[in-house]
């Protein structure tokens, strides 16, 4: 069931007018957001459980910028992206599992970065001292033993 309220406006904090950078000497403009009223009608629905996306098969935790897919590949760089081992299928994901992070692509401290001093593996620190880019660590292409330290530290024992 569709629901609607009136609200306050949030663009003008219900005054009806808006004041910024142009507005100068007591100046103001009536808002576009409200048309001046101070109050904008909000719409929602009901919660009836989660919906089904129609054509997904599966669900990783995030891509972190990256294009992804469900099948692997190989990057230019000659680098085998197993997307088919991560993240959980779609069915699994309804079923309250959540995915796993795609290790082939990202690795722990991009994926679990509790900041400085609270890194998710104790290559970390080492590895990327300083202000650099995750990119940049120096253990970054070996990636795959900070998920393997990363992985049992978490109780994730299942192999890919």
């Amino acid at each position: 069931m569709t629901h609607k309220i009136t609200i306050e406006c949030k663009s003008c904090s219900g005054t009806g007018l808006y004041q910024g950078m142009g507005e100068r000497d007591g100046a103001a403009v009536v808002c576009s957001n409200c048309n001046g009223t101070g109050h904008v009608e909000f719409s929602y629905n009901d919660f009836t459980g989660k919906k089904v996306l129609e054509g997904v098969t599966r669900v990783y935790q995030k891509g972190f910028g990256y294009c992804i897919g469900t099948k692997d590949i190989i990057t230019d760089k000659g680098d085998l992206i197993r997307f088919s081992k991560f993240g959980c299928t779609y069915e699994e994901w309804l079923n309250g599992k959540t995915p796993r992070h795609i290790e082939d692509l990202q690795c722990p401290y991009l994926c679990d970065n509790r900041g400085m001093g609270n890194e998710p593996c104790s290559r970390c620190q080492e590895g990327l001292p300083g202000f650099g880019t995750i990119t940049s660590c120096t253990f970054y292409s070996d990636k795959a033993k900070c998920w393997k330290e990363y992985n049992k530290k978490n109780g994730i024992t299942d192999e890919v």
